[in-house]
């Protein structure tokens, strides 16, 4: 057997090519020729005789056509010019032969690498070399279909039998490995900035050394430096666990965002059933260094279930707990907020059950109560879904319907709400009193006063206060009608 060690030795199979690609017919080098400068012994062919030196130029041959990547030297000082490659770095580049492939490179090495990259490469091998021997730099490559690659290089520098120092290189096709390794340094700065962005303070525990990296401004919000049992709770396991806690700081990072990138706002859209989802939506632009837009990086965080608890506290607010109307603060808050801006005419509409008292002492106080929820219903039902509808205490109520002028459609608005919600019941009632029987439902009538404003807007005092006194005067003309008051 042939050892393999014996192919890179300088002398066997002296002028064969063994699929390496000489880059100058002048001048052709082969694969054994050259490699063998990066070794110091020499073993000649006929040492090893014609039948070995032949299988060792098999071996070689493929070894180096299954090896992956690509194999060249150049020398190392004065013009980079490709002395030999293999037949790798063909295909690596794509090149059918090495005719292709000199057109492409120049057959030099800084014709390798790709021209925004040249200038960082060919420094960090100078770096390099001037402390070892050794190079290890990534750059990319152009192929000849225009595709761009991403290689590894690793270097090493010798000199030959004559003094003259060449750089070995072996090059890999590293594209899938830089492409995932993006993907990963894209998505950590993703959840720094998402960090940064949400104020949260998020952590990472690497459970077989114990290293811990907290990320946010953790001192900040707690006033002291993290600790282990900030951490570790509601324990999953019985190993011991001893944190060593590393601290991130974000703040260089939103100091590079900037204010103005900065978009943060709450927002829905309709979900598959109609109904709104809520959402918040932050976002970011990075910039380079020249102002051009790099990255646009942002979150919607699902703020639903805040959304519901947030309304469902401000409906509790709001609302009248016996009629779930709005109740006296937040009438008052939305009418004056509409009347600030209001440019149509409006009208405010004061409703009160003529006589509550008596029905609270003659059918009881839960029956005064089933009258008030039963005429605050009517009330939502024949106003519409704009108009205000609040009960402002006991058996006051208050409407305030922006956009409803003076004329027959509020006359027929008023008119039916002046019959209110017991008049079937109150027929039926009156048929049974006749008959001798007393009344089983208190059937009360309603009184009104309106007040229409032609020209807003008008201070919500003013209105309601010519509303009030219009409703005395329908209660002083005997009850169980509207009086309409208009003003401008």
């Amino acid at each position: 057997m042939v050892s393999l060690s014996r192919i890179f030795r300088r002398g066997e199979a002296s002028g064969t090519e063994a699929d390496s690609v000489p880059t100058n017919a002048a001048a052709p080098a082969n694969v054994s020729d050259a490699a063998a400068d990066a070794s110091s012994g020499a073993v000649s062919a006929s040492a090893a005789g014609p039948a070995e030196a032949s299988d060792v130029l098999m071996l070689a041959r493929e070894f180096l056509g299954n090896f992956p990547g690509g194999m060249f030297r150049y020398l190392a000082e004065g013009p980079d010019t490709l002395d030999c490659v293999s037949a790798g770095m063909l295909s690596l580049f794509g090149c059918a032969d090495a005719a292709a492939f000199s057109e492409l490179t120049g057959d030099t090495f800084t014709g390798l690498v790709h021209p925004d990259d040249r200038e960082r490469v060919l420094r960090e091998i100078r770096e390099q070399v001037a402390e070892r021997n050794d190079d290890h730099v990534r750059y990319r490559i152009l192929r000849a279909d225009g595709e761009v690659r991403w290689v590894e290089d690793w270097g090493h520098l010798a000199a030959d039998a004559e003094g003259r120092r060449w750089f070995y290189v072996t090059l890999m096709d590293i594209t899938d490995q830089v492409r995932d390794e993006g993907d990963l340094r894209r998505a950590n700065e993703r959840l720094e900035i998402l960090t940064a962005l949400s104020n949260d303070v998020l952590f990472d525990i690497e459970c077989a050394t114990g290293a811990a990296h907290v990320y946010g401004d953790f001192e900040g919000r707690f006033g002291r430096a993290p600790e282990q049992s900030d951490f570790v709770v509601h324990r999953r396991c019985q190993k011991p666990c001893n944190l060593d806690i590393t601290s991130y700081d974000l703040s260089p990072l939103m100091e590079q965002i900037g204010e103005n990138s900065l978009v943060d706002f709450e927002t829905s859209t309709p979900g598959s059933d109609g109904e709104p989802v809520w959402y918040r939506y932050q976002s970011v632009v990075l910039y380079d260094e020249e102002g051009g837009p790099v990255r646009h990086v942002g979150r919607l965080l699902d703020t639903s279930e805040a959304a519901q608890r947030e309304s469902q506290f401000r409906r509790k607010a709001e609302r009248d707990g016996l009629t779930g109307l709005y109740n006296r603060a937040a009438a008052l808050d939305r009418i004056e907020t509409l009347l600030a801006s209001e440019d149509r005419p409006c009208t405010l509409i004061a409703v009160d059950v003529d006589d509550f008292k008596g029905v609270n002492d003659t059918y009881g106080h839960l029956a005064g109560d089933a009258v008030l929820k039963e005429l605050a219903a009517f009330l939502s039902q024949v106003m519409r879904k704009e108009d205000v509808v609040a009960r402002m205490g006991g058996d006051e109520f208050l409407i305030f319907a922006p956009g409803l002028a003076a004329g027959p459609a509020t006359d027929r608005v008023l008119e039916h709400l002046a019959r209110g919600p017991f008049a079937t019941q109150r027929a039926t009632d009156e048929a049974a009193k006749a008959a001798g029987s007393m009344a089983a439902h208190a059937t009360p009538t309603i009184s009104i006063g309106a007040a229409c404003c032609l020209t807003p807007p008008m201070p919500f005092e003013e209105l309601y206060a010519v509303a009030d006194s219009t409703l005395y005067q329908a209660k002083e003309a005997g009850k169980a009608q509207y009086c309409l008051t208009v003003i401008g």
